[in-house]
């Protein structure tokens, strides 16, 4: 039986499947683990005597601890294979719910918040080479458009789920809904541990078992790589500005209630949703890399031109905004997670570029509280230069994506001719 035989027979069997679902749960989950601090706030502050800014420095302590667990990570992956490293991410995720659980102090919290931060900004990494190892290029999208909806999957779960757990007027009852969340984490890592086992044969494994074994200073070396990685922190930047801020933005500039204003922004989560798995199934269409840099060009500058509206749109316009923001917002994700094989130099590399693209998420994780500094002493219309920046460098970096790797495919076919 050829390479291929065996790859086809592995995907056919649908353990590819199987395997991608227990990955894209467990991802929902670690999600639902970082946001069950802004689902119990309210009590969280009372319970342990802090203020509103100490919370909100307690949970962007994921992105710090996403950048220096980027490189960590990606040598983990090529040393160890990205099944053994999500049992380390997802073991960091349980141990550190389970510290958040017990705390009844702001350093015990935040000790198990640092902890939970290896999983949160780690899982981001391993995934999309899990679902590329089992994966063929042309049946990717499907998967890789579910997972990239992990982060407002979560949110929404935890956000409708948590309020079954507390009492309002007892602050500890918190406590409910953070032991709820350690069990949903123990029952997917303990599925993980024991149902997933690597594919015999990695559709990223190199087709000359000849080729030389490559290093990780190639993936660092590539141009590719770092312009994903720029991309991505602009988008994750301008997406984490507008999912934390516009409802505070809708309370203060257009008169809602936080009740009203969450159920708005609700509006472009299930359009985050819909974009991400409706391009999902479309890139199973797309057989060549250029038709989808296309298409993440064009959603990109549609984003882009959202995000430069954020803090200025109102009336009539506001509810087709947010869908529009929504939808955009989901394809773009999907399109570099489907693409991380192809970003990377060589596809054995992939967990090099998905691990940059992850620690550009955790830059746009730490760096949209300046838009909480800007507002309280400019005013929301002082955000607007800031989010047209955002926009413009995600733009710039999906165009000049699409011409290295273009320049790439060509370099190679001329080789092959």
């Amino acid at each position: 039986m050829t390479v291929e035989e065996k790859r086809s027979e592995v995907f056919k069997s649908g353990r590819a499947w199987i395997v991608a679902c227990i990955a894209i749960i467990a991802s929902i989950l670690i999600s639902v683990n970082c946001n069950k601090l802004p689902a119990t706030m309210s009590l969280v502050i009372p319970a342990l005597g802090i203020d509103a800014g100490m919370a909100g420095n307690i949970m962007s302590l994921n992105g710090y601890v996403g950048l220096i667990m980027t490189f960590v990570v990606a040598g983990i992956i090529m040393k160890f294979g990205a099944r053994k490293a999500t049992d380390i991410v997802l073991l960091c995720a349980v141990v550190g719910a389970i510290i958040s659980a017990f705390a009844t102090d702001v350093a015990v919290l935040v000790v198990g918040r640092l902890i939970e931060g290896v999983g949160y900004a780690c899982i981001g990494s391993v995934v999309p080479v899990i679902i590329s190892e089992w994966f063929p290029p042309s049946k990717r999208g499907i998967p890789m458009g579910l997972f990239s909806v992990w982060v407002p999957l979560g949110s929404m779960f935890i956000m409708g789920t948590s309020g079954f757990f507390f009492n309002v007027g007892d602050p500890m009852s918190y406590h409910n809904v953070f032991w709820f969340v350690v069990v949903l984490l123990a029952v997917v890592t303990v599925i993980w541990i024991l149902a997933v086992r690597d594919p015999k044969v990695s559709y990223l494994d190199e087709q000359d078992p000849d080729a030389p074994k490559p290093k990780m200073s190639e993936g660092f070396k590539s141009l590719s790589c770092w312009i994903s990685m720029i991309a991505f922190a602009a988008f994750s930047l301008g997406t984490a500005c507008v999912m934390n801020f516009e409802t505070l933005y809708m309370v203060q500039t257009m008169g809602m209630d936080q009740l009203e204003a969450n159920g708005m922004m609700n509006i472009a989560n299930i359009a985050v949703v819909i974009g991400g798995i409706g391009i999902g199934v479309a890139l199973n269409f797309m057989r060549t890399n250029m038709l989808r840099l296309s298409v993440l060009v064009g959603a990109s500058v549609v984003l882009g031109v959202c995000f430069s509206m954020a803090y200025t749109i109102n009336g009539d316009m506001f509810i087709p905004w947010l869908i529009v923001f929504g939808l955009s917002n989901g394809i773009v994700p999907a399109i570099f997670f489907t693409m991380v094989a192809e970003i990377a130099p060589r596809p054995e590399l992939a967990g090099i570029s998905s691990s940059l693209m992850s620690c550009g998420q955790c830059v746009g994780g730490i760096l949209f509280g300046l838009v909480g500094v800007i507002v309280s002493s400019a005013g929301w219309g002082a955000c607007t230069s800031l989010l047209i920046g955002v926009g413009a460098v995600l733009i710039i970096g999906a165009i000049a994506l699409l011409i290295v790797i273009r320049s790439r495919d060509l370099k190679k076919a001329n080789v092959q001719s």
